[in-house]
């Protein structure tokens, strides 16, 4: 802890803490309002309570519980864990503009960047005191949040480190610091588009292949972060000096960098990850609040909240008109046979199905697109000439996909269709009487409604991944999970799945570490990714998608 004052004497203390979503923050202030100690931002990994735990016992053995008249509460965690210990509660806003309106009492305007949330705050001074005029707060989407950043920055560590690592949530803070110390090198950013998490770890894989500098691509990785607050956040909104800039971003200097660029009085206060903690304190201490807060773990104990886990049922597979090794039947090939070649090149794969003149499949492929769709089609391309070059000939070539006007134009295609049309098309061939198509893809949700065998509607998701494949993906992976088969034989052994809530892969992420660390065995969380996957396509995070 930081001295921040004159702790000696018995003069009566009021503690705050700010248990957020990703770290635990602590002031304590005296009856004059003069700060005592100050606890830095310290990430509580999801073991918050434990960590608040420990931070009391702390804060009691340092002041006496005669001298800690009260300790408040304030953030994501903060009134889950003041229902079980008491003490006294605020939100976290109010918290924020509190606090921030002590450390400079003429602030106009408050920028708030925290692990999970990102906010704006517009004050109205007048002569009986301040109203809050305007406030504004990301949804549930992670993009321009810290947790965004902590992403990127482990993504990018294999890239920044010269031996391959295995990122721990431990080492984070060390691979933040290096990561913004390579930033800080660059002089001209590289346009990054801040949007979906997953979204942006594809821009910047094409932006490295591109040869990008690294150093380029992390500023602009803050750049781009940058803009998105002012262009969802602030939107039209005219902000005025004095702004004011708080919370765990307001750490990273990448992050202070690209802000100034559009306020170039920008203040970052010293208490700057501290202010809700601050506020809090001072909101429990002007309201006259008294507590004793047990600092006892049997309070806290996760195997108290055991039966108010959500459980969903078994997940079995009941029916399904594939098989599951999905190959194609090996069909004799007369010499020249006149067939078609159909290649989906997506964002996250490239496949290719060749049908004979009976539209019968008589091969296919599926590999990775690694955003390089010219040369993955050359590499397909090299397969069928290998495997049945010299029985075919090609009469007609159509691409769809993300990536279908690129490689159409590589190949000369006959036909260019949008993945729509592509996709409807295939399942009436399939079943002449379906009407309606769910299709989750590496980045693209999709629903079709079709009437008399033609698309007659569809809806898609826009810049969130919640929901599409990458999300798996990226969970899986963390695990260390292969998405092929293995995925699907632990997600099939869960007899009780956690039922998670709906929410983008960053705060998912967040998450599952918590209910791991109350000890829900891998298998349920995984098949609760299973179940997430359904809510966030029928109800996404960022966007309405719904069937008619």
């Amino acid at each position: 802890m930081r001295k921040k004052g004159n702790q000696n004497g018995a003069e009566a203390c009021y503690a705050g803490i700010d248990a957020g979503s990703v770290s635990l923050n602590c002031v304590v202030v005296n009856q004059r309002k003069e700060i005592l100690f100050e606890s830095p931002y310290r990430r509580h990994l999801g073991k918050v309570e434990e960590e608040i735990q420990t931070l009391l016992r702390d804060l009691y053995r340092k002041f006496g519980a005669d001298r800690l008249r009260a300790v408040a509460f304030t953030g994501n965690h903060g009134k889950k864990i003041c229902d079980k210990l008491g003490g006294f509660y605020e939100f976290e806003t109010i918290s924020q503009v509190l606090g921030s309106l002590h450390i400079n009492p003429d602030v106009k305007t408050i920028i708030s960047m925290g692990g999970q949330d990102t906010a704006l705050f517009q004050i109205n001074h007048h002569d009986d005191g301040w109203d809050l005029e305007y406030f504004n707060t990301n949804g549930p989407c992670a993009s321009g949040t810290g947790s965004f950043i902590d992403q990127q920055a482990q993504r990018l560590a294999t890239s920044i480190y010269e031996t391959e690592i295995r990122i721990s949530q431990d080492q984070i803070d060390g691979v933040l610091a290096d990561f913004i110390k390579l930033g800080l090198k660059s002089e001209k950013p590289s346009n990054v588009a801040c949007r979906c998490t997953v979204f942006t770890k594809t821009d910047m894989i094409h932006l490295q292949n591109k040869g990008e500098r690294l150093e380029d691509i992390i500023y602009g990785l803050h750049v781009g972060n940058a803009r998105n607050y002012m262009s969802t956040i602030v939107s039209n909104r005219v902000l005025e000096d004095p702004v004011l800039f708080i919370g765990g971003l307001s750490i990273n200097e990448l992050q202070v960098r690209a802000f100034r660029s559009y306020f170039p009085g920008l203040i970052v206060p010293d208490l700057n990850a501290s202010v809700g903690a601050l506020g809090v304190a001072l909101h429990a201490l002007e309201s006259g609040v008294e507590n004793s807060v047990n600092p006892d773990l049997s309070l806290l104990t996760i195997e108290g909240d055991s039966g108010e886990l959500p459980i969903a049922p078994k997940l079995e597979i009941r029916k399904t008109a594939f098989s599951e090794d999905n190959l194609v039947e090996k069909r004799f090939i007369v010499r020249k046979t006149p067939v078609y070649l159909g290649i989906d090149i997506g964002s996250t794969t490239t496949k290719y199905a060749v049908i004979n003149e009976d539209r019968e499949i008589i091969h296919k492929s599926y590999v990775h697109t690694q955003g390089k769709p010219i040369e993955v089609t050359r590499r397909l391309l090299k397969i069928i000439r290998d495997d049945i070059g010299s029985k075919i000939h090609i009469k007609g070539v159509a691409t769809t996909g993300s990536g279908r006007n690129v490689v159409g134009d590589f190949l000369n295609a006959e036909l260019i269709l949008d993945e729509i049309t592509a996709h409807a098309r295939g399942a009436v061939e399939i079943d002449p009487t379906v009407d309606t198509i769910f299709e989750i893809g590496g980045q693209d949700s999709k629903y079709i409604c079709i009437a008399n065998t033609y698309p007659l509607d569809f809806d898609m998701n826009k810049v969130c991944a919640a929901g599409t494949g990458s999300f798996l993906h990226e969970l899986a992976n963390k695990y260390g999970i292969n998405i092929v088969d293995e995925f699907q034989e632990i997600a099939l052994s869960s007899d009780h799945p956690i039922k998670l809530a709906e929410r983008c892969t960053v705060f998912m992420e967040s998450d599952l570490v918590s209910y791991h660390q109350k000890g829900v065995p891998e298998n349920d969380l995984i098949a609760g990714l299973c179940y997430a996957i359904v809510h966030n396509y029928l109800n996404p995070p960022s966007e309405v998608l719904r069937a008619p």
